[in-house]
């Protein structure tokens, strides 16, 4: 080649550069035209749809935005973390090609029941529910599994919004019912306000009647708490099955997904089931019946005995170190015991002054009854719930109670007889018995707390409460079938005085419960004196910095003061309580669920869309009169549904969804037939079983 040709290909390829420069700059043009057009179009979307996002983004002032136009004329942005442009040359084209990759291969977050045979037969939703799980593991083992997204799929958790070029294909592509978008980034969603059309996606999703939550400027700390409680309120068999879609790498999305899968376990907790609601509803009327003292709602402490130290004592290993200090200020500190404290304290000459239970079923009386002596108990005032067993207040020398929440008998008393007059639901007081303690405390006006064995977890797996308690023989060995129960599902989180300690699914949410407590009563000091798992708004001290006044008032005036004071007598008349049971319309509802599937189906995308109708329908009595139907049903209904959901998008065919989700119904209906039956017995329908756990619990092994 001649220096003439290459002089010619020099000119030829700067026209091209400049041709290319003309064109961008055409392009940016009319980005440039475009965008607030973009922006007003999709705030006017959110003003209609989600209004709190249109406050918050309309007048939004962002941090650190680098837009650009990209070569294909869309908006793109450098990712501020790696100082690269978040998406290539065509965004569009690259965000189609990342949704068809999803969908080709989905990933769907799983969860997994207990199979336990012989454990609570005489519940039937235990019995039913182990049916209809049992129908899902065969086909698992028959069918053929599901290895591309259906076009109907019931939820889905999208991480990462970026510039939004991924929700229009998705949507595209398949029906979703339930859409969970987290955006870390608050600058990203800001910028997708002028590159997606966000109008059309909110549009799309209510023409087919579906539901979209946005999760802006989530933090991994914040994101599980946040996901759970949006899960109570739309359901929390939605987290069940659900397409997981990464949008972005990033360090924050990283960190936000692993802290999920680290914390899922969580949505599984405290769905409750409808025998449990049955026992709710039965034990809170006899227990009316009894006209026992509650928890007053406007309860306040007169300053002389704000600051009386109480020591909350939970059976957790660490107990064993602190019995000293409790030994030292038992006549300074008013003791409250939990649960199977009761044990250790009393194998140490330590008579607590009041005992906290929460369990509902006989267990607790049975092991009170046949564990503990009679005339120590008739020594000790008890603090419980007003869903405990009626038998156990008479075991105790004073009982008093409160309404613990959503329960349907709570709903009956508190809520429809009392109409909060008198009495308010006790919030945060489960799943574990420390956090009835600590509720009792913090709402009966006590300021000084010091909690004792209420560890949350276990430093040494084999040591896991106290070596005192009846959690091991007599010889401090392991009673091994009780540590395999108790451990299951271990893993490991912060320590109150060490890095890490063993904990499980139960125990954690026991744990955050006890932290978002004492964020609600932010005069309380609370001193965590367990060496055990970290807790948050609460401080650490070991026991033996423990420094009490010497001038306290005194503690047995105080401890009346607790109990004549602080709760009211709770009156009870048998016919309103009757009147608002409802017998006839909890028959009227399971027949209304029944038909929502007793029909034959056509397609997994049918039965989404009936699954979907039939949890509206009992959501709707959620604010109405009958709102504990709600709550007998709200947690077997998830329970079933979850499996629903694992059935619809585990196999491959729509024929084999269809024969299995019929198998499944037949036993729903089952179920619900026998629940009509059992509710006409509610008020006589105290729990009777023995538990599993005496056997195991008498057991040397």
């Amino acid at each position: 080649m001649n220096l003439e040709q290459e002089f010619e290909e020099l000119i030829e390829h700067a026209e091209q550069q400049v041709q290319l420069a003309a064109q961008h700059h055409q392009l940016e043009k009319s980005l440039i035209k475009s965008m607030p057009k973009q922006f007003e179009k999709n705030i006017q979307a959110f003003i209609k749809y989600l209004p709190d996002i249109a406050e918050e983004f309309r007048h939004y002032k962002p941090k650190n935005l680098n837009l650009f136009c990209s070569k294909s004329g869309e908006l793109n942005i450098i990712d501020n973390a790696t100082k690269s442009p978040l998406y290539g040359h065509e965004p569009s084209k690259q965000c189609e090609k990342q949704v068809e990759k999803v969908l080709k291969k989905p990933q769907f977050s799983s969860l997994e029941f207990g199979m336990n045979e012989g454990l609570d037969d005489e519940f039937i939703h235990t019995t039913y529910v182990r049916q209809m799980y049992q129908v899902y593991l065969d086909a698992k083992q028959k069918y053929e599994k599901l290895t591309e997204a259906p076009d109907h799929i019931g939820s889905s958790i999208i991480f990462g919004i970026g510039l939004g070029y991924h929700l229009k294909p998705l949507l595209d592509a398949v029906t979703i019912d339930h859409i969970y978008l987290c955006e870390p980034d608050r600058d990203l969603f800001f910028a997708s306000l002028y590159s997606c059309d966000w109008a059309s996606i909110l549009e799309i999703i209510d023409e087919r009647d579906g539901n979209i939550v946005l999760n802006i400027g989530v933090t991994y700390e914040k994101f599980t708490v946040d996901f759970i409680n949006e899960m109570k309120h739309r359901g929390a068999f939605n987290s069940v099955a659900t397409l997981l879609y990464q949008h972005y790498p990033s360090e924050a999305l990283t960190q936000l997904i692993k802290q999920f899968h680290k914390d899922f376990h969580m949505v599984a907790i405290g769905w409750g089931f409808y025998d449990d609601g049955v026992i709710s509803i039965a034990h809170d009327y006899n227990n009316a019946k009894q006209r026992l003292p509650t928890l007053r709602k406007d309860a306040k402490l007169a300053n002389k005995w704000r600051s009386m130290p109480v020591f909350i004592v939970g059976n957790g290993p660490s107990l064993d170190e602190t019995m000293p200090s409790i030994l030292e200020y038992r006549d300074k500190a008013v003791i409250i015991s939990c649960g199977s404290a009761l044990l250790p304290l009393l194998k140490h000459n330590i008579i607590p002054d009041f005992h906290v239970a929460l369990e509902r079923t006989r267990f607790t009386f049975d092991y009170y009854n046949e564990f503990i002596d009679h005339e120590i108990l008739q020594q000790i005032n008890f603090l419980t719930v007003n869903v405990m067993h009626p038998e156990c207040a008479s075991l105790f020398k004073w009982t008093g109670m409160a309404f613990k929440a959503a329960e349907p008998g709570t709903t009956i008393s508190c809520e429809f007889i009392d109409g909060y007059k008198q009495f308010r639901p006790m919030k945060y007081c489960n799943p574990v018995v420390a956090n009835t303690a600590l509720a009792f405390a913090c709402n009966m006006g006590c300021e000084e707390i010091y909690l004792m064995g209420v560890d949350g977890g276990y430093k040494d797996p084999k040591y896991h409460h106290s070596k005192s308690s009846s959690y091991f023989n007599d010889d401090g060995s392991d009673k091994e079938d009780l540590s395999k129960l108790i451990r299951a599902g271990e893993m490991q989180t912060e320590g109150n005085f060490t890095d890490v300690v063993y904990t499980t699914a139960f125990f954690s949410v026991g744990n955050d419960q006890l932290g978002t407590l004492l964020r609600d009563f932010p005069q309380v000091n609370c001193f965590n004196c367990s060496d055990g798992a970290k807790i948050k708004n609460s401080t650490p001290l070991r026991h033996d910095d423990i420094l009490l006044s010497s001038h306290l008032a005194d503690k047995n005036e105080f401890i009346e003061v607790l109990k004549n004071e602080q709760f009211i007598q709770r009156e009870f008349d048998e016919n309103e309580y009757q009147n608002w049971v409802a017998i006839d319309k909890f028959s009227q509802v399971c027949d209304d669920l029944i038909k929502f599937v007793d029909r034959d189906f056509e397609s997994r995308s049918e039965i989404a869309i009936a699954l979907k109708l039939q949890v509206r329908y009992l959501y709707s009595y959620g604010n109405t009169r009958y709102r504990h139907l709600y709550f007998l049903l709200d947690g077997s209904i998830t329970y079933i549904h979850s499996i629903f959901r694992m059935i619809q998008y585990s196999f491959a065919k729509d024929e084999d969804v269809l024969k299995i989700m019929s198998e499944a119904f037949e036993i729903f209906i089952e179920y619900m037939t026998e629940a009509k039956k059992k509710y006409r017995g509610v008020l006589t329908a105290n729990d009777s079983q023995r538990s599993y756990l005496m056997n195991m619990l008498d057991s040397k092994k």
